[in-house]
């Protein structure tokens, strides 16, 4: 398949860039995507399913913390809400390229819905088993896995190219608020009426995003160029991704990133129980420091790519990331456990919104689902990896010595952004290229 020349694409950088009245050389702000209704309307339904999410967590990983093997236990529902990114992404992204993604949300959604209400019931029923909770999560992170290819693929349609770092961020800004209300609201009912009450209002969040595609006409059909076999289009993305040397650095910075920052998610509630002896309140507002962190992240983002490459950019996130998980595993305390987790946040959204943004924008229309699919695959699959591999080193090592291992890699994966650079070492106006359909 031929693909954009440098030239073109750098043709409809500048037709793009007039288009939307952005003048070159500016940085949109970090809300101006919501600016655009149908982005908005589905950015506020996400943001009741991000919430639900996050209670989820709280409410299974607090189901597991008191069994034999919890450190394992807890990894296990992390890889499990993960694991179908990674093994499911490249399929699910030829789907979303031939069928109007608009509909693939809808299912998605409907799913998670369903397999919530299950789950609720059988915790309503005191039967569920830390098997059965795994199960659940599982099939969950698969309609997780369908709605957020489907997602990522349709937000490049919703709004002008020049918009596309702030409809990016306000996604992880959307995650992050989420982080910050869902574990609090999360823990406050695991502490008041328990599990089941968390599970319950999950299985209610996603019905928010089903209404919202309902009520509004979403764009969700791709571009139909001549329709390839399934296994043609299935290599399609991957035949992109190896002709693309900017994509494949992207690739491998998410894929360092993911398995040290996985160390967080695996381990916190760990940490939260054995080393600084909180309750599920507590442990939601640990989780909530991050999600304040990232917020701010995403505030300060604009002016940080003003006036730095995104290179420098992941040098710098990746060094805080390594000091924030080191002090996550020293501190004895829970507000030093707090700012730790708040420093990480930040760190974690200028290094991932950067390399998302610029993956989307440089996968031609044709193929985006698929390209987002394997870049998802390589982040959310690292994280998979990572989160069972930093389980197993805690359960042998201990959990001070498994952070402080992981604040190594990622010191690493930071440094690598000085031999690897994903765009030029200075901020230029060109950058980075748009890809056509």
């Amino acid at each position: 398949m031929n693909w954009p020349s440098p030239r073109t694409v750098l043709a409809r950088t500048r037709r793009t860039r007039r288009t939307a009245q952005v003048r070159p050389g500016t940085e949109p702000g970090p809300f101006a995507a919501l600016s655009v209704p149908v982005f908005r309307a589905l950015w506020f339904a996400e943001f009741a399913g991000d919430m639900g999410n996050w209670m989820h967590t709280v409410g299974a990983q607090w189901v597991i913390v008191g069994h034999a093997n919890a450190v394992l236990l807890a990894a296990l529902v992390v890889a499990a809400a993960r694991m179908p990114v990674l093994v499911l992404s490249v399929p699910i992204g030829a789907i979303a390229d031939f069928v109007d993604r608009r509909w693939l949300l809808l299912a998605a959604q409907t799913f998670q819905t369903l397999v919530g209400a299950a789950l609720a019931v059988t915790s309503l029923l005191g039967q569920l088993s830390p098997t059965a909770l795994l199960v659940y999560t599982l099939l969950l992170g698969l309609g997780s896995a369908l709605s957020t290819v489907a997602f990522q693929a349709l937000v490049p349609q919703l709004v002008a190219p020049p918009l596309l770092h702030s409809a990016v961020a306000l996604a992880q800004v959307n995650l992050n608020i989420a982080r910050v209300l869902g574990p609090v609201l999360g823990g406050l009912l695991v502490a008041l009426a328990g599990p089941s009450a968390v599970f319950v209002l999950d299985s209610f969040s996603y019905l928010v995003f089903v209404i919202v595609l309902c009520i509004y006409k979403v764009p969700g059909r791709p571009e139909r160029p001549r329709r390839p076999a399934l296994r043609r289009a299935l290599f399609d993305g991957m035949d992109f991704v190896r002709r693309s040397v900017l994509v494949r650095r992207i690739m491998v910075h998410s894929l360092l990133i993911g398995i040290p920052s996985s160390a967080v998610w695996a381990l916190l509630p760990s940490v939260s129980t054995l080393r600084l002896g909180v309750d599920a309140t507590g442990y939601g507002l640990l989780l909530a420091a991050a999600g304040a962190g990232s917020i701010l992240g995403a505030l300060l983002l604009p002016g940080l790519r003003r006036r730095a490459s995104d290179n420098t950019i992941l040098l710098l996130g990746g060094l805080a990331s390594a000091a924030a998980l080191g002090a996550l595993g020293l501190v004895e305390d829970a507000i030093g456990a707090a700012v730790a987790m708040f420093v990480f946040g930040v760190a974690w959204m200028v290094m991932q919104t950067p390399l998302a943004a610029t993956m989307a924008l440089t996968a031609p229309d044709p193929i985006r689902g698929r390209v987002m699919a394997l870049f998802q695959t390589v982040r959310m699959g690292s994280q998979s990896v990572g989160a069972i591999a930093w389980g197993l080193a805690a359960t042998d090592l201990g959990i001070v010595t498994a952070l402080v291992l992981s604040a190594a890699v990622m010191a690493l994966a930071g440094l690598v952004a000085l031999c690897l650079p994903v765009g030029p070492r200075r901020r230029t106006a060109g950058w980075p290229p748009v890809a056509g359909g």
